[in-house]
């Protein structure tokens, strides 16, 4: 009896847990385009770790050892395999939380120079000036040397634990 109890409690916990995490997602990150994929891999998250803690408690496991070894095996694969997406992801939410990067802002990296016009979970779409569209992976940015030319030149927003406007000097 204390195990259904527990059980119970568990899917309290985690239904309350995915609530609030929606929240945070939907308000904080409400402008970035591709958050609800995020919030779809946070819900898978919370459900397999709740399907583990009552696969234990109720020694549902015993019974499928190999097929939660094929389970874990299979995760390291898919794992390896969206490496890159993760890395975009992070990469992603980091810009967007940030105010050094907006759309319109001109940015010059790879001798390419082109207008951002977008800023997506995953990659960033901007034009050159010939009309060429380049879709640029979020990863890139905290990679490698980017310059950064903002719409306004005047001001440029220094982000160390302020948001700060300081005249641009030349």
């Amino acid at each position: 009896m204390p195990e259904l109890l527990f059980a119970i409690l568990s899917l309290v916990i985690t239904v309350v847990f995915y609530f609030i995490t929606r929240y945070v997602v939907n308000v904080k990150l409400q402008d970035l385009q591709g958050s609800d994929k995020l919030l779809g891999m946070i819900l898978i998250f919370i459900t397999l770790g709740e399907m583990v803690y009552l696969g234990t408690t109720f020694g549902l496991f015993t019974l499928a050892l190999e097929m939660i070894t094929s389970i874990g095996a299979a995760a390291v694969v898919v794992g390896i395999a969206t490496q890159n997406q993760l890395k975009n992801t992070i990469s992603g939410i980091s810009i967007f939380l940030s105010s050094q990067i907006n759309v319109g802002d001109t940015i010059e990296f790879d001798y390419i120079k082109c207008n951002i016009t977008g800023l997506h979970l995953t990659k960033i779409t901007a034009i050159t000036e010939d009309g060429i569209r380049v879709i640029i992976p979020n990863h890139k940015f905290s990679e490698e040397m980017i310059q950064i030319h903002p719409r306004n030149p005047n001001l440029i927003k220094e982000n160390n634990g302020g948001s700060k406007v300081i005249p641009r000097t030349k």
